[in-house]
């Protein structure tokens, strides 16, 4: 038995032309609103671990995040934490391995620059004094902490108040052993020469770079940071 098929009206083929066009919108909009909600993606040609991308670094998380891949250093992304115009951050990463002793979050141009400083400044100079591997870095607490320069009622805003900077307080090497900033800064001996060829070799890196010669304040640990300015104490 031979069955017909009608041709649709021009009433019906307007109506499923509309439904279409509605279709393929709605998918459109899912698509933006999933590519909005993106984690900064890594690039796939990303630019070389280097000083000079540093400030590159503080605006292409993206970028940032492929070279530190490249480099061998891992991250995730971290929420962003919205407190106040003074406080809080955007696009900070935590830099799982193997920068630190535990995993750190900061802003990813401050990321790339610890892992560039170990590789390039810390891990040659542990060679060079000691004749063997660092193990880690270790530092005196997280980067972010909502507060003023030196803890201070008045005056500027800390780098740690949007996660734009880490205290250092000391090293440990493969075979265990440990050097702290408080112990070994002003004791002639490798440990003090480890520790001052570091804080020199950060001042190429880091935009600020604040060391016990600084002031008392700073008698345990060494402060780094992406600031807008360049200090290097």
């Amino acid at each position: 038995m031979l069955r017909y098929f009608r041709a649709p009206t021009p009433a019906e083929h307007e109506r499923a032309r509309i439904w279409a066009a509605g279709a393929l919108a709605v998918l459109a909009l899912i698509m933006v609103a999933l590519l909005v909600q993106r984690p900064p993606r890594f690039d796939l040609t990303p630019p070389p671990l280097r000083a000079d991308l540093l400030p590159y670094f503080a605006t292409h998380v993206g970028s940032c995040r492929g070279s530190l891949l490249a480099a061998g250093f891992q991250t995730r992304i971290v929420a962003d934490l919205n407190r106040t115009p003074q406080c809080g951050y955007r696009d900070v990463v935590e830099l799982v391995q193997p920068a630190a002793a535990a995993p750190i979050q900061t802003s990813c141009a401050l990321a790339a620059g610890l892992a560039l400083w170990r590789r390039d400044v810390v891990e040659p100079a542990a060679q060079r004094r000691f004749g063997q591997p660092l193990a880690t870095i270790d530092p005196l607490g997280g980067a972010y902490a909502c507060r003023r320069i030196g803890g201070r009622t008045d005056g500027h805003w800390s780098e740690h108040a949007h996660a734009n900077a880490i205290d250092i307080g000391g090293f440990t090497l493969a075979d265990g052993r440990t050097i702290t900033v408080l112990r070994s800064w002003r004791t002639p001996s490798d440990e003090s020469a480890f520790l001052h060829d570091i804080r020199n070799g950060g001042c190429r890196i880091f935009q600020g770079v604040l060391s016990p010669d600084y002031n008392r304040a700073h008698a345990n640990h060494l402060h780094l940071d992406m600031g807008a300015y360049k200090v290097c104490r």
